[in-house]
């Protein structure tokens, strides 16, 4: 005999069969939520209570220039046209189904970026004479930027020997992270930068990141050009494939066009780059203008171009890795 009771507890495990599992957030979507907010909150934080304390043009000398940003932005449009017309071309000419670039299932760091070449031993070593070299540097009273390099000076064989390595292993996937461990270091220069304008009450003359030598316009154009086209051309040579290259390749097309600008304003009209023309497009006081000062809107512009730069070379890491599995010696 059948009771109501049995209906409903069958009733009720139907439901439950039929209605899909309650889940939260996948993990990559959780972190990059919580980057993207984080981030927020902190220009947030720093447009309202640490001001850029910079000169700045008067709005109709700040517009004078803008067909020189109208320049760049077609020069960016020119390449980034030719870069998706190469993919184009290099997908209809693969002789073969090209290798996916989904990630592939699994967890932890992906074998490709790990340390391989170098015996853990070794990096044991170098953790410790780096740390000593740093402390001995800081308590000698040096400059941030020896500091830094006296950290950094005992692990420069290690990352050349991992690099060769990896290069004949991986060929194009190691000069992909090259460049990513490239823009990594970049954005700790404008991630020092930052911490510097919180401690010197948003005092830009004081605030040039470690090495504040090299913080002038022709190193920045050298630097952004150079990973912005490094990207173009791992698009081609991946065939377009992985999603999040795509997009690090627009935010850094966006990037480009303010250095293109920056660049010519730096060299043609020094003196107006001097008083305020150094805000660019998007920065406060700018052609566009914005809230943000120079220095925020530039690591804003980083951030959106190396946190994708990250996620597509770990997916690119893991849809590599059976192929490299292959290549290995048995």
């Amino acid at each position: 005999m059948t009771t109501g009771f049995d209906v409903l507890a069958s009733t009720t495990g139907v439901r439950r069969r039929l209605l899909p599992p309650k889940r939260g957030l996948p993990p990559r979507a959780a972190v990059l939520t919580a980057v993207a907010v984080g981030v927020v909150g902190l220009l947030t934080y720093l447009i309202r209570t640490v001001p850029v304390d910079a000169p700045r043009l008067a709005r109709p000398e700040a517009v004078r220039y803008w067909p020189a940003a109208a320049t760049g932005a077609v020069i960016v449009l020119v390449v980034v046209t030719g870069v998706i017309g190469a993919v184009a071309v290099r997908r209809r000419q693969a002789v073969a189904v090209a290798r996916p670039t989904v990630p592939i299932a699994g967890r932890g760091v992906p074998p490709l970026l790990r340390w391989e070449a170098v015996p853990r031993r070794v990096l044991l070593v170098a953790v410790v004479v780096s740390a000593w070299l740093a402390a001995g540097a800081v308590a000698s009273g040096q400059q941030l930027s020896f500091v830094a390099l006296a950290a950094v000076v005992p692990w420069l064989p290690l990352f050349v020997l991992e690099g060769a390595s990896k290069r004949r292993r991986y060929r194009v996937f190691a000069a992909f992270l090259g460049v990513v461990l490239f823009q990594t270091l970049h954005m700790g220069e404008h991630s020092v930068q930052l911490t510097q304008l919180l401690l010197t009450d948003g005092d830009l003359a004081h605030s040039h990141g470690v090495f504040g030598q090299l913080d002038f316009e022709t190193v920045h154009f050298v630097a952004d050009t150079a990973v912005w086209l490094g990207l173009g051309a791992f698009l081609v040579r991946f065939r377009g494939q992985n999603t999040w290259l795509w997009v690090a390749f627009a935010a850094a097309s966006l990037h480009q066009i303010e250095h293109f600008y920056l660049f010519w304003m730096y060299h043609a009209h020094s003196a107006v780059y001097e008083a305020g023309g150094f805000a660019g497009i998007m920065g406060s006081g700018g052609i566009i203008g914005s809230p943000l000062g120079r220095p925020y809107l530039h690591f804003t512009y980083n951030i959106i171009v190396i946190v994708p730069m990250l996620v597509a070379l770990w997916d690119q890491a893991t849809s590599l890795e059976p192929a490299a599995r292959r290549r290995e010696p048995r």
